[in-house]
């Protein structure tokens, strides 16, 4: 699509069917930021009010803010005003004027921008709550980093953060490793592969990281296409590979960033190289039983009718703009943006939360022990890791009353401070 060319507009889609208690609105925060679609879920009883304390909840990678609609309404009912949005390249959300977004707009700052001038577009100033699932919680941590003024506590679902990018120090000297912008490149425990990519290619089948496929030129049209019917079998098969349902997963931490290490992951993480993403679960699912793929479509906690909500929104928009993402965290040039805040700790109350069959705890390794050795969060901010059984990625999907539970914990805990 060039950037003269107009998208359809969302705001004329069909409305999404939601649970009582949660509605969709849309937010224009233009010139500044987009016009986000949001999910909202207010309480009865007290009344809401604009002093009600909001929580914001992010959503992950290929996700909407449509995961958290079976989460909202018991926050909504402990007495918060709880706000779930479409990130940029995600979803209904998109420009104003119906243009598409330019790709230099997606940049480590434009992530905090964006949260920003939605929160003060809803006529808050401050988030009571701020809670993210994977690549959401990379956006709740880079903005909790950039305006902890503006954060009282922070809830990371299965995407640890490691700090800011370290910058050389003294007489120390740039290691030339290309870790991801955001894990502990200053952790001199962890034992850093210089040159990694070239070390899984050596592996026998040869292996690549994800994150990295993920920016290749080709990956956008693998994931996007065929759409429809087959976008929705490939979702299935990812959605189930990537949960508590699949044996495969038994995750552990991980000692080093060496090819040994990360080629213990499954291949949605430790692809096989040479493969699109959709192949990879193609494969994969090919040796599942065939009692379990018969029965993928009677999964409880993603029924038919909810996947296909995800169907319908990535066969619309494709995942061109959801991928470039992955570029902003894998590419140290884009990542200098926020080596202004290298050295500082997240500075408010931060609980992480995982599945227990979740690779994502652990997929950069020392991350999570940074938070846990408050390397990453500030002396006494810490409020502990909590590992949720029956769970893989989709925590929230999975369990998403372990999820309610555990924000609000975190969320009375402050209020009560």
């Amino acid at each position: 699509m060039s950037d003269s060319e107009l998208i359809p507009d969302p705001a004329k889609l069909p409305p999404l069917r939601l649970p009582e208690g949660v509605t969709s609105r849309f937010v224009d925060t233009s010139p500044v930021g987009p016009k986000f679609h949001v999910l909202e879920s207010k309480p009865t009883n007290p009344i809401f009010e604009t002093s009600t304390p909001l929580i914001l909840l992010i959503h992950g990678f290929p996700n909407l803010a449509y995961d958290w609609n079976h989460v909202m309404p018991s926050l909504a009912a402990a007495g918060y005003y709880v706000v779930a949005f479409d990130q940029r390249g995600f979803g209904r959300t998109h420009r104003a004027d119906l243009k598409p977004f330019p790709e230099e707009s997606f940049r480590p700052l434009t992530l905090a921008r964006d949260v920003t001038a939605l929160v003060h577009a809803l006529g808050y100033e401050l988030i009571h709550t701020l809670v993210g699932h994977d690549l959401g919680a990379a956006t709740a941590s880079i903005f909790t980093l950039t305006r902890s003024d503006m954060v009282k506590s922070l809830v990371l679902f299965d995407h640890p953060y490691g700090g800011p990018p370290a910058l050389p120090f003294g007489n120390q000297k740039p290691s030339g490793v290309k870790l991801p912008p955001y894990s502990l490149s200053k952790d001199t425990s962890i034992v850093k592969d210089p040159d990694i990519h070239a070390s899984l290619l050596k592996f026998n089948p040869p292996r690549q990281l994800y994150k990295w496929y993920n920016t290749s030129p080709s990956a956008a049209d693998e994931w996007s296409f065929p759409a429809g019917e087959p976008l929705h079998e490939f979702l299935r098969g990812y959605f189930h590979l990537k949960s508590a349902d699949y044996g495969g997963n038994q995750p552990r931490r991980l000692k080093s960033w060496t090819a040994d290490e990360l080629a213990v992951m499954p291949h949605y993480y430790t692809m096989r190289a040479g493969h699109s993403m959709r192949e990879n679960v193609a494969f994969d699912m090919a040796k599942e039983p065939s009692a379990v793929r018969d029965n993928l479509a009677k999964t409880p906690w993603l029924p038919e009718e909810e996947l296909a909500v995800y169907t319908a929104e990535w066969s619309r928009t494709s995942f061109m703009d959801a991928l470039r993402w992955y570029k902003v965290f894998t590419d140290p040039d884009l990542a200098q943006e926020l080596t202004v805040f290298a050295g500082k700790r997240l500075a408010v109350p931060t609980k992480h939360v995982g599945g227990a069959k979740d690779w994502g705890n652990y997929q950069v390794p020392g991350a999570l022990e940074a938070m846990e050795n408050e390397q990453s969060v500030g002396a006494g901010l810490y409020k502990g890791t909590v590992i949720v059984e029956g769970a893989g990625h989709w925590v929230n999907l999975e369990k998403p009353d372990d999820c309610s539970r555990e924000i609000l914990s975190l969320a009375k805990s402050v209020l009560e401070d």
